[in-house]
């Protein structure tokens, strides 16, 4: 046992990791009394750091009274002081303003403003602990967040310094002798404790099923047991019935919100009362923790994949990020980009990653040309794309269904954090080189590198296809190429949209003519150029794969010219409409 439950700033930092970025060591831990808006702190008159040094150059600064009680009254307080600090005078002008706080949250970026040679403990003689917030969460949720940490954290019993549920379902339950489920709104279950014994059919099929049988809620709901817990703040009590022991029962609450639930199943020899005086104790010591595990998992989420982002795009300033990741800045890193990924199956996938790559950085990431399941990875030594390509289908093919469709790029492994974005960018254009391949919609290049396509001319069979710059280079080029142009044209234009379709110059003007005609009359001469690229003119297998004859074929190439004005048979004028075809398709249509 702890010998005080009183929130600890030690443990308030710990429970924040990836919101607060510690800038100083802390010295010595201190008792959370409050978290603070620096706002909204009573203000009392102290001396400004300046006068402070003119008042006593030979020695440390004395305290005025005023500034001594100022001091004083925000002992143990976490203050979030919202004003930008630009260099190292200003971060001295803020601790002095909140000298005596036990912790100074000050905002994103301040690091990058004061160099390695500041002192970070400022001028004043008590210097509270300083924090970064992270910049990808806002003021509101770190205020939000550590109020809650702290809400209900002291309790009239020293509860074990528990980090989740299940240790605290377990000390519960070795406390009173019940058993124990702890359980979310939705009653499913979160964690659960068994001293031994028979256990009942209710409680069986919960453990099993990961939530209170249906059956069970209607029951629960009709005799209005539920609502009673809903409603009250202390323990409810529930007989025993039949096979069923007797349970108690306690909410969690967090500002008055229900957030979760604890149930006591006993036998007859335990007795209620001690066991009610438990369970309301354990509802105190319980919310810091129902708290992380409810509310910090869609931030934590957001957090990961927001710094994962910063990094990918090559971020000027990857401190922040790099710590929430725990990331080196140098090592052996490389970049996967997934397509074809549906929702439901994502999770799946990115258990199987981390277990190929212990250290899988894993996070759903939208860039321009679409959202792709990124994934960095840390290799312990140097691994050549093609040995890391091999690697993840291996593992994936293993796992996943054999008829499912999945594609992949690897970017080129780099030795530094900085020169991930390289190996990101990379990897997105295998992927949506591999996967227009896949579509017949690229220029013909080497076979992917996954088998799986089928023989006797039929469509390639869905399979997990995964490739590297090397496996696609002529498609990738192609895919650069169309980007340059489209970003060239969108220069020419002011940053406006390239390829207007008032203008007959713009690289992506014939494919949009096309996609124009196919709207109005319902037709497919887009998808006929592109299929007729894909099989480099050959017009019996673009005919056989278009499910038509040859002849209506050369009929709608003929329409191709007319509309567009452009032959296939001209080298100058075909290369037009590939590149057009291609810089349409990364346009997003």
């Amino acid at each position: 046992m702890t010998d005080t439950a009183s929130p600890r700033l030690s443990r308030l930092i710990r429970d924040t990791e990836g919101f607060l970025l510690p800038l100083t060591e802390m010295a010595g831990d201190a008792v959370v009394a409050r978290v603070e808006f620096g706002f909204d702190l009573p203000t009392t008159p102290t001396q400004t750091s300046a006068a402070l040094h003119a008042g006593s150059p030979a020695g440390p600064p004395t305290a005025s009274p005023a500034e001594a009680a100022g001091r004083a009254s925000l002992a143990g307080t976490v203050v979030l002081a919202t004003e930008p600090v630009r260099s190292p005078a200003g971060l001295d002008a803020v601790l002095s303003a909140h000298a005596g706080a036990a912790a100074l949250v000050v905002p994103p970026g301040t690091h990058s403003h004061l160099g390695d040679g500041v002192d970070l403990r400022g001028t004043t003689g008590e210097v509270p602990v300083l924090l970064e917030r992270s910049p990808h969460v806002t003021w509101s949720e770190i205020l939000v967040h550590l109020r809650q940490l702290t809400e209900g954290a002291t309790s009239a019993l020293a509860w074990p310094d528990v980090d989740d549920l299940s240790a605290l379902a377990a000390v519960i339950a070795e406390t009173t002798g019940a058993s124990i489920t702890i359980e979310d709104p939705a009653s499913r279950v979160l964690a659960h404790a068994n001293l031994g014994g028979e256990l009942d059919e209710i409680r069986r099929e919960t453990i099993l099923s990961g939530a209170i049988p249906d059956w069970r809620i209607a029951e629960l709901e009709a005799s209005g047991f539920l609502d009673t817990i809903r409603r009250s703040t202390d323990v409810v009590e529930r007989p025993a019935e039949g096979t069923s022991p007797a349970r108690s029962v306690i909410a969690l609450r967090s500002e008055g919100e229900l957030i979760g639930t604890i149930w006591a199943a006993y036998p007859a020899e335990v007795d209620p009362e001690p066991l009610r005086e438990v369970l309301r104790d354990a509802a105190r010591a319980a919310l810091p923790v129902m708290l992380r595990t409810l509310r910090r998992s869609p931030f934590e989420k957001r957090l990961r994949r927001e710094a994962l982002g910063a990094i990918l795009a090559g971020s000027a300033d990857l401190g922040p990020s790099a710590t929430l990741l725990s990331l080196p800045f140098s090592g052996s890193f490389c970049v996967l980009a997934f397509t074809e990924a549906a929702p439901d199956r994502e999770p799946v996938l990115r258990f199987h990653l981390r277990a190929a790559f212990a250290d899988a950085v894993v996070s759903r990431i939208e860039s321009s040309t679409g959202a792709y399941l990124a994934a960095l990875v840390q290799m312990s030594e140097p691994t050549d794309a093609a040995q890391i390509r091999d690697h993840v289908l291996s593992a994936l093919r293993r796992s996943l269904p054999s008829d499912e469709a999945l594609s992949f790029g690897v970017g080129s492994p780099v030795d530094r954090l900085d020169e991930v974005h390289r190996s990101w960018s990379e990897a997105v254009y295998v992927v949506d080189a591999v996967h227009g391949r896949r579509r017949g919609l690229c220029c013909r290049g080497r076979g992917a590198t996954s088998g799986g396509s089928a023989s006797g001319g039929d469509e390639e069979s869905p399979t997990i296809v995964g490739a590297t710059v090397e496996d696609a280079a002529a498609e990738v080029i192609g895919l650069r190429v169309a980007d340059t142009l489209l970003a060239a044209e969108r220069d020419a234009h002011g940053g406006g949209p390239a390829g207007r379709s008032g203008d007959i110059g713009n690289i992506a003007w014939p494919a949009r003519a096309l996609a124009r005609h196919d709207a109005q009359h319902n037709g497919s001469l887009l998808e006929t150029l592109r299929v007729y690229f894909a099989t480099v003119g050959n017009s019996a297998e673009a005919s056989r794969r278009l499910h038509v004859h040859t002849n209506s074929l050369r009929h709608r190439l003929g329409r191709i010219e007319e509309i567009t004005g452009l032959s296939t048979a001209e080298p100058a004028e075909r290369l037009w409409l590939e590149l057009s075809v291609l810089a349409h398709d990364r346009a997003g249509g």
